[in-house]
């Protein structure tokens, strides 16, 4: 089934975390006359804050007319210049990554098809530059070719910052060194086919191996440190943004009660003026035919929304119900869940239940989680019950916390304490989980 544009929009609104959505809102609501917002009370402040920072700007204006007219204002040429620049920080809205690629997309020659799954591949991109979606999941739901969906993400690998678009360090990297024109150096032998070797230093190693000096190997290697491991850093706005919780659960007796949060959220009404122009009878049919569409527009936007917010409550009570030792007890008391329980469960597509997940985030009372965070296999233990992947991933980080420095705990020693905590686990999952968790190997840990 084609995909209508009312249907991309309830997609797009629905993968949207809430500062994307509330400045998705305001531009409808700009561009859409059928729409009134209602402001919040918190709004008006910020109007009334803003007329405040209008009025700063237009005396820190008089005062570098005066300054550049040699009129003595009584300040120096340092304290105009921090005047200037609390008025820059005040007015200048900093470019996110995925406004920088959506305008780098604009200036392609796509068609419509094209357009909305390069949309969707870089909303699937992180704030570090990389590509966590699935290539699956976007064919499946625009009814597109895997072939088609892999040349628009190789497209988006072509944009500015060089390496974004990547599914990992060593695509990243070699990207940017193909920007750079070096696809045929060392360096991009190096990375291509000895990047473990390099993490380990093992670098006489590498030059045996490519017949090379162990000289020319340390020049790739500075070559290759010189790139930027996580393309979408310069993006971002602070090392400690405040993150908008789309869930607040709090506990309430013996209970927990969960809330969407839309606080933020322009309130949409629809135009009282355009219902009744639509009802007068000398409304020409031209005229008539537009308030339809602008009208049918503003409530498919309203109803996209609730539907949206409805559609993470669900979400989010089943995570609760589901997860209830983990809100009781905190960590290590995870339980497995994967999306298809929770679509099933809801009512929902497995892929629904994706973009519900994807860059959201709940508020519990050990602090801010992204829903990702409650899904995770399971392994089975010899007690009863299973255990979940981030339960045991908990149980690592712990371990290697508690190590001795000297003597730091290696894969194979892990397994064993957790074989004998009742867990059976290949050594290679330890791995796996350890480099998930960013936790350097036993042998570069030793202190």
């Amino acid at each position: 089934m084609a995909l209508t544009p009312q249907m991309r929009q309830s997609i797009h609104i629905l993968q949207l975390p809430l500062f994307e959505l509330k400045a998705y809102l305001e531009q409808q609501i700009e561009e859409n006359p059928a729409i009134e917002d209602i402001p919040h009370e918190s709004e008006l402040k910020e109007r009334a804050q803003d007329l405040e920072i209008e009025r700063l700007t237009e005396l820190i204006d008089q005062d570098r007319k005066d300054f550049e007219d040699g009129f003595d204002s009584g300040h120096s040429q340092l304290e105009l210049r921090k005047k200037q620049g609390y008025q820059e920080s005040l007015i200048i809205k900093q470019q996110t990554l995925h406004e920088h690629l959506l305008r780098q997309l604009r200036l392609q020659s796509l068609n419509k098809t094209d357009y909305k799954i390069g949309e969707l591949l870089i909303g699937e991109i992180d704030e570090n530059g990389y590509f966590q979606g699935s290539l699956e999941i976007i064919t499946e739901n625009l009814k597109v070719s895997p072939q088609n969906a892999q040349s628009i993400l190789s497209l988006i690998q072509t944009f500015e910052p060089p390496g974004v678009g990547s599914r990992n360090l060593k695509e990243c990297l070699l990207i940017q060194l193909n920007s750079k024109g070096k696809r045929n150096s060392l360096a991009y032998k190096v990375v291509e086919n000895h990047l473990v070797d390099l993490a380990k230093n093992k670098v006489e190693l590498i030059a045996r191996q490519l017949k090379v000096t162990p000289e020319l190997i340390k020049t790739a290697l500075k070559e290759i440190s010189a790139l930027e491991p996580k393309p979408g850093r310069a993006f971002h706005q602070s090392a400690t943004r405040r993150i908008l919780p789309d869930v607040i659960v709090e506990k309430r007796n013996n209970d927990y009660e969960i809330t969407v949060n839309g606080q933020d959220l322009p309130s949409l009404k629809i135009s009282s003026q355009y219902k009744d122009l639509l009802k007068k009878k000398d409304t020409t049919e031209e005229v008539r035919k537009y308030l339809k569409e602008r009208l049918g527009s503003a409530m498919w936007l309203a109803k996209a929304v609730s539907q949206r917010q409805e559609t993470i409550s669900r979400v989010a009570e089943y995570i609760v119900k589901k997860q209830r030792d983990f809100f009781e007890y905190g960590y290590g008391h995870l339980k497995p869940l994967t999306m298809k329980e929770v679509a099933q469960e809801v009512e929902r597509n497995e892929s629904t239940i994706s973009r519900v997940v994807n860059s959201k985030y709940i508020q519990t009372p050990y602090g801010v989680f992204g829903l990702s965070y409650f899904f995770s296999g399971s392994f089975k233990t010899d007690q009863e019950g299973d255990i979940s992947a981030n339960t045991v991933k908990t149980q690592i980080a712990s371990l290697i916390d508690s190590e001795d420095g000297q003597h730091p705990l290696s894969d194979a020693k892990v397994v064993s304490i957790l074989r004998g905590q009742g867990l059976r686990l290949a050594r290679r999952t330890i791995a796996k989980y350890r480099e998930e968790l960013k936790i350097l190997p036993s042998y570069l840990r030793k202190k």
